[in-house]
């Protein structure tokens, strides 16, 4: 997978992960910042306990202590609180969904093993919030088998949440990660499905539809991977 597809995906996950905007908050007391221990295969997570009065700064310590015995990754935790700091969003709400996330992040890891990476779960937890249930983030580990389901996950969501329906979606989803340079066919669909989805909810369902057939009528699809291929090119909508 190319380097910007990569960035493009991380962008995305950023994006749809966030925290609301729209509300104010007070200005925090000073603390000292702090940081947050992390597995021993990653550097510790900086918290800025600065950015918050003492009791939702404490709240959210504990949120992180309590998902690191769960073994789940504190990153994306620590990040949505300071986003949402950032943003003014009421204390209460910045805990809520801190709180919320982490719980997605422990189905997530549920659905996909153990052994999932940082990445892959926080794909999954933002999945699992956006409508959709462990059954399909466990269809996708199943369609990608040892490979990252990163891609799937973030295609899926944003399917979804452009309107497609959920069954239509994770179904077509599976598919097309099953085949050869699925990322570049994924993010193809997705692009297709945005483009379409301006005119409604049932004009992206018409594109995926269109999309799928045209993939398969592909042969190129089909035939094993090499190192001497190029990337399959996406059809046009």
């Amino acid at each position: 997978m190319t380097l910007s597809a990569t960035l493009l995906i991380v962008a995305q996950i950023a994006v749809v992960g966030a925290v609301p905007v729209g509300d104010t908050t007070q200005a925090p007391s000073v603390r000292s910042p702090s940081t947050v221990t992390a597995p021993a295969n990653r550097s510790p997570v900086a918290f800025d306990a600065s950015r918050f009065d003492s009791l939702t700064a404490n709240a959210l310590r504990g949120l992180f202590d309590d998902a690191l015995e769960l073994g789940l990754p504190v990153r994306p935790l620590v990040n949505r609180a300071l986003e949402g700091a950032a943003r003014r969003i009421p204390s209460e709400r910045i805990v809520r969904v801190v709180r919320e996330h982490a719980a997605a992040l422990h189905q997530a890891k549920r659905a996909l093993g153990e052994r999932s990476h940082e990445d892959e779960l926080e794909a999954a937890a933002i999945a699992l919030r956006a409508g959709l249930d462990e059954r399909a983030v466990e269809l996708m580990r199943t369609s990608r088998g040892r490979e990252s389901v990163v891609v799937p996950l973030v295609v899926l969501t944003d399917l979804v949440r452009r309107g497609v329906p959920i069954p239509n979606a994770q179904d077509v989803v599976a598919i097309l990660a099953r085949t050869p340079r699925s990322d570049d066919v994924l993010l193809g669909l997705q692009a297709t499905v945005a483009k379409n989805a301006q005119r409604g909810p049932g004009m992206a369902l018409n594109a995926l539809d269109r999309y799928v057939k045209s993939t398969r009528a592909m042969p190129v699809l089909a035939a094993p991977i090499s190192p001497d291929r190029k990337p399959v090119r996406p059809p046009d909508p």
